[in-house]
């Protein structure tokens, strides 16, 4: 009967170093695989607050455009296509290029933590009202003078030139 208590103690001490040792090594892969999902939510903040930037930074930059609207005194600097941050009627820029913001115009401000500077264009779109009357801001109150319509775009990056945002607003001015 010694004998197979002998045995027996000798079975259990191999067994438990055995389950020890495999709860180790899943203890191990839980920790590997939260460090994973650890840095992947890092990544994710980090990019979600790029992209925050990247529009503030498009935000500042079309309220800049929206003022240089409401300062307009006449048309005479829409006269050409490209060349300068104003763009004519039917000219189109196209705002998915990296050659129609090198002619933008910068931001006037500064903003802290974005790698580029923010930059605007502004589209001269046409006229409205004039004989056909337009309804303004909703009200019901008709104008029949003419109105000058512009779209201006911005141009936001954030903490890198890979986060970008574009925003876009239309304004109508009487010149």
């Amino acid at each position: 009967m010694n004998t197979h208590t002998k045995y027996q103690a000798r079975t259990q001490a191999g067994s438990a170093l055995i389950v020890s040792l495999l709860i180790l090594l899943v203890m191990t892969l839980i920790g590997v695989t939260a460090m994973s999902s650890s840095n992947l939510e890092e990544k994710m903040a980090g990019n979600s607050r790029d992209m925050m930037l990247a529009f503030q930074a498009a935000e500042a930059a079309l309220r800049d455009g929206e003022d240089v609207v409401a300062n307009l005194v006449t048309l005479a600097p829409f006269a050409a296509c490209g060349g300068t941050y104003l763009y004519d009627q039917g000219c189109n820029p196209d705002v998915t290029s990296d050659a129609t913001w090198a002619t933008a115009r910068d931001y006037s401000g500064t903003i802290d933590k974005v790698k580029t500077k923010p930059k605007y264009i502004i589209e001269y779109t046409g006229d409205a009202g004039g004989s056909q009357g337009l309804n303004v801001d909703n009200y019901g109150d008709s104008s029949s003078e003419i109105i000058s319509t512009f779209r201006v775009t911005a141009r936001g990056t954030g903490g890198t030139d890979n986060a970008v945002v574009l925003l876009q607003s239309y304004h109508g001015k009487i010149l």
